[in-house]
This record gives C-alpha cells, sequence and structure tokens, in this order.
C-alpha cells in the first residue's frame, strides 16, 4: 500500500544529492526541510522499512511530543504547522512538585507560565504522534525531488572520493552524495560505519497512556518527582491529558497485568485531586529509558540526526526536540555549504553541523541523568534541599525566564529554522 502523491521506488535514476535512511519523524522533516528552504536543488531518497501506508498505523501508539515553540517556528517555516495547528495543545503553564507518593497533597514548588517566555508566548504545544507522521508525510506530497524506497532498507553502503553507493536490501542499488541516517537509536547504520556509541542502561521504563480527566487543564503541565521517578501529566486538546510515568521496570510489569480499574487506581495515586475522576483513554504501554549517545555524529559522506546521534532519557522531555534541532542544523549546513560551492559530503562541511549538535545534545544528556538521581528517591534530606532550590527558582524573575528560554528551545546557538527564519 502507498501513500498518493508520494513517489514510490521510483527507479528511473538511483542518482541522489542525500540519501535519508528512516522515514518516521526526523527523517521526513529533513526531507521536508531541505526541499522547503532550496526548492529544486537538492534529489533526495527516502528508504523506509515500512510500507508507506502505514505510517499512521505505527505513530497511533498513544504517545505525544511536547514540540518546543522553537520546533513549532521551524515546522510553520517548511510549512507543516498548519496541518496540525488544530490538534496541538498550548503548554500555558509548567508546575513542578515534589512529593512523596502517599502524600494527599503536592503543592507547586515552581510555577512557569507563559507570561515569563519570550514574547510572552507558550513555550511548547502537545502533539499526538498520531497527528504529526502523517502531517510530514503530507508536506512531501507532490515533491518531485523526493522519492520513496519503501518498504526496503540499507543492506549495506561504501564510501569512495566523490559519492556513497548504497545497496538496499530489495537488491536496488543507489548512489549520493550524502547518506543521513534517521534510523533511531538502535541504528544499524551507525554500526555499518563504524562509530561507537555509549549506552547507559536502565531499569526503569516509561509507561504511557492518554486519560480523560473530569475538570479542565487549563494547559498545565504538571510534573511530579516521585521516588521512583518523574510522573508528568500533560495537557492534550480537549479534557484530555498524556501521562509519562517512569517506574522500576518490575513494578510496571505487575501494574500493566493487572485490570484496567487497577490501573485507574495506580494512576490516581500519582495524578492527585486537581483534575477529578480519570478515565483510561488507551492501554498503557512501557517503553525502556536507556539513553545512547554516539561518539562521533559524522563521517565523510555520512551523518548521524535523531536518536541515531543521540536517544536521551525522556526526562529531558527533549528526544524528538533535539531530532529536530538536528534537522535545522544539518539543513542549515548543506545549504549554506551548497551556496558556498562546497561538497556537502565533505568531512569539513559535515564537521560544521557535528559541532553545533554535539555539545547542546551532551549537556542535555548528562543533565537528564543528573537530575534523575537527584530526584528519584525518598531522601527527607534531599527532598528539603530539592524544594529550597526550586522555591528560590520560582521567586527570582531572571532564573524563571532563563528556565522558559530552555523550555522554548531558545537557548545557545540556535539555526535560522527554528527562529522562523528562512535559511
Amino acid at each position: 500500500m502507498q501513500r498518493e502523491g508520494l513517489t514510490v521506488n521510483a527507479t528511473g535514476t538511483n542518482r541522489f544529492d542525500i540519501v535519508i535512511c528512516g522515514g518516521s519523524f526526523v527523517g521526513l522533516a529533513l526531507a521536508r526541510a531541505l526541499s522547503a528552504m532550496a526548492p529544486d536543488c537538492y534529489s533526495i531518497a527516502i528508504v523506509e522499512q515500512r510500507p508507506l501506508g502505514e505510517a499512521g498505523e505505527h505513530a497511533a501508539d498513544g504517545r505525544t511530543v511536547a514540540l518546543t515553540a522553537s520546533v513549532k517556528s521551524m515546522l510553520e517555516a517548511i510549512g507543516v504547522w498548519t496541518a496540525i495547528a488544530d490538534k496541538a495543545q498550548p503548554v500555558l503553564r509548567i508546575e513542578l512538585t515534589d512529593s512523596a507518593l502517599e502524600a494527599p497533597v503536592r503543592p507547586a514548588l515552581i510555577g512557569l507560565d507563559s507570561s515569563d517566555a519570550p514574547g510572552g508566548e507558550p513555550t511548547a504545544y502537545i502533539v499526538e504522534n498520531a497527528d504529526l507522521l502523517p502531517a510530514l508525510y503530507a508536506s512531501l506530497e507532490g515533491a518531485s525531488n523526493v522519492s520513496f524506497f519503501a518498504p526496503d532498507s540499507v543492506a549495506s553502503f561504501e564510501t569512495g572520493e566523490g559519492e556513497v553507493s548504497v545497496q538496499l536490501g530489495s537488491g536496488i542499488a543507489l548512489s549520493a552524495k550524502l547518506l543521513a541516517a534517521a534510523d533511531g537509536r538502535l541504528s544499524k547504520l551507525r554500526e555499518m560505519a563504524g562509530i561507537q556509541a555509549t549506552v547507559w542502561p536502565s531499569e526503569k521504563v516509561g509507561i504511557v497512556a492518554t486519560v480523560g480527566v473530569e475538570r479542565p487543564h487549563h494547559g498545565i503541565a504538571r510534573q511530579h518527582f516521585l521516588p521512583a521517578g518523574p510522573f508528568a501529566i500533560l495537557p492534550m486538546t480537549g479534557n484530555r491529558v498524556s501521562v509519562v510515568w517512569t517506574e522500576d521496570s518490575g513494578v510496571s510489569k505487575q501494574i500493566l497485568a493487572q485490570d484496567r480499574e487497577a490501573i485507574l487506581g495506580e494512576l490516581s495515586r500519582r495524578f492527585g485531586t486537581e483534575l477529578g475522576t480519570l478515565t483510561l483513554l488507551s492501554a498503557p504501554k512501557a517503553y525502556p529509558l536507556t539513553m545512547t549517545f554516539a561518539h562521533d555524529f559524522v563521517a565523510p559522506r555520512f551523518a548521524l540526526v535523531g536518536d541515531a546521534a543521540h536517544g536521551l532519557h525522556w526526562i529531558a522531555g527533549q528526544g524528538l526536540n533535539h531530532g529536530l534541532k538536528d534537522v535545522a542544523a544539518l539543513a542549515e549546513t548543506l545549504i549554506d555549504a551548497s551556496r558556498l560551492g562546497l561538497d556537502i559530503g565533505s568531512l569539513s562541511v559535515l564537521k560544521r553541523y557535528e559541532r553545533w549538535r554535539r555539545f547542546d545534545s551532551v549537556t542535555s544528556a548528562m543533565s537528564a541523568v543528573a537530575i534523575n538521581r537527584l530526584f528519584s528517591n525518598d531522601n527527607m534530606a534531599l527532598r528539603m534541599l530539592r524544594s529550597s532550590g526550586l522555591r528560590t527558582v520560582d521567586r527570582l524573575g531572571r532564573l524563571k525566564t532563563f528556565f522558559m528560554k530552555e523550555a522554548a528551545g531558545l537557548t545557545g546557538e540556535i539555526p535560522k529554522l527554528l527562529k522562523g527564519q528562512p535559511v
């Protein structure tokens, strides 16, 4: 099955400027960014292992993403946001608590309002994966410079002086100036390229579910720091919220083996009372919370993007946002190089992208580890220290503004697309 308007397995020519392995969020966004910002400049092949007609089914897994304000600006600039705007819930306030599981009341130790953010705009928008992925596919419909090879996979590749030769599992041979690997944290292409990655295993899992609530959520995102890990309640359109619940894997198995009423009881223990009676709208699913980080992001004619470069812990809440930051940085790097007449697959060009994204990704990964260790315990002395620190942040306007800029993705060296500017 294929999607109408997409060019699938177009074998008239197998020579491209860029081959992208991975037709999910990051791979599609990279193709769209290059097509939108440099029309007719690049011929692009996307290799995806799933049939294109299964895109919506793959995304309908109950997960959501909190897209930062900067990523929203990029999606506006490349013509994707209009397709999901009415399905996106703006986050108008962020509240953090630090309480024991049995605490009947969880007062907010810090509250960050959108009015504290630059421009007074929401720092993030909650979007369902099942809405975002089809919108990215739709943005490429009718794009004559983008060809899909699906279902297919990269079996091997070989880098030469002027091109990279890519052999697909179907037997089709492709050649390009650049191969971009957007095939996830277990990237096979990263392994083929000989790039090592550090893996931080975890005994924790993230339980995800969509929950109906009795009372309006008013666009408030709540993060309860509980002994097992953070319990995030993210507002969705309508009287719905998305729960991202960090739990020990053994405890998770016991909880998810229970019936719906028992699971609702466990959710209610962690929710607090602000939103009233809960209704389970999707079957909870557990996902592993390991982290990966590639030692190199690039090699000659080869670049890692998204989780293939850095699979971040969910506590950062920034996994896909960081992947889309990669897209903005790589697109700007390649377009700038083309305008200067440089080879987009040369290591000197690609190193600019690596320098741009590596530091930001490392600091986010290490911050996630540190925050997880600091908050995921029930030590009373540490809880008092944490609470004092959060209250101090809540009282200091400049610190609150900094945290809001960080939440909006507006710190560090920002690619033009993340500012909503053309490249």
